[in-house]
Order: C-alpha cells, then sequence, then structure tokens
C-alpha cells in the first residue's frame, strides 16, 4: 500500500509539474501576441485552476525579460506524507508535507507579433 501510495503522489507531482510548465507557456504566449499583462496573467491562473490536482496557486507573474515575453508560475502541492519532498528533490532541506513546484517560460519570437513596427519585413 505504501509504494502504491507514494506512485500515486510521485505521478501526481510529475503532472502537476507539467501543468504548471504548461500555464507558463500559455502566459508568456499571451503576454507577447497581446501585450495585456492582466489577461496573460488570468490565463495562466485559469489553466492551472483547470488542470492542477493536490495542489495550490502561490504566486503567477507575467513580464518582458528583455524583449521576451516571460510568465513565472509558482504552485505548492500537498503530499499527505512526510518525507514525500525529499523523495522528490535530494536538495530540499525541508521533510515537510508540502512541495513547491516553480516554472518559468519564455517566448520568444511572440514579439514581433506585438511591436511588428520594429522589425524589418523584406
Amino acid at each position: 500500500m505504501a509504494v502504491l501510495f507514494v506512485f500515486i503522489i510521485h505521478a501526481s507531482w510529475l503532472y502537476n509539474s507539467f501543468q504548471a510548465d504548461r500555464a507558463a507557456r500559455h502566459g508568456a504566449v499571451y503576454l507577447g501576441t497581446t501585450n495585456n499583462y492582466a489577461k496573460a496573467k488570468a490565463v495562466a491562473e485559469n489553466y492551472l485552476a483547470k488542470t492542477q490536482v493536490f495542489s495550490q496557486i502561490k504566486n503567477v507573474s507575467v513580464y518582458w525579460n528583455g524583449n521576451f515575453p516571460a510568465c513565472r508560475v509558482e504552485t505548492s502541492m500537498k503530499t499527505f506524507f512526510p518525507g514525500i519532498p525529499k523523495i522528490l528533490n535530494k536538495n530540499n532541506p525541508v521533510w515537510s508535507k508540502e512541495v513547491q513546484i516553480v516554472k518559468e517560460a519564455v517566448a520568444p519570437g511572440e514579439h514581433k507579433y506585438t511591436n511588428s513596427s520594429e522589425y524589418n519585413w523584406r
């Protein structure tokens, strides 16, 4: 039973990690194509709200990283079992019942759609 439980938690962590990455990508692409900070943040938050399991959104921020739109997503996932954070990340000094998932995405190339006058179209 313990092995099955650890497997389920690990699979949930992998799933949530993937979904946090996808949410960051959605936010960055939306910012790059519309330059609307509030809507880009809402797009990433809505994606997380619909896809995350056993976790909650801590912070979503969208910003321009030089000429490239970027989005950073921070979530925390409950593991329901002490020691799992240490198993998932051996550098984690905490054996608590919560794992932090942080993903950041940059969308190079999307900026040209927002500010096409800055590019020389031949």
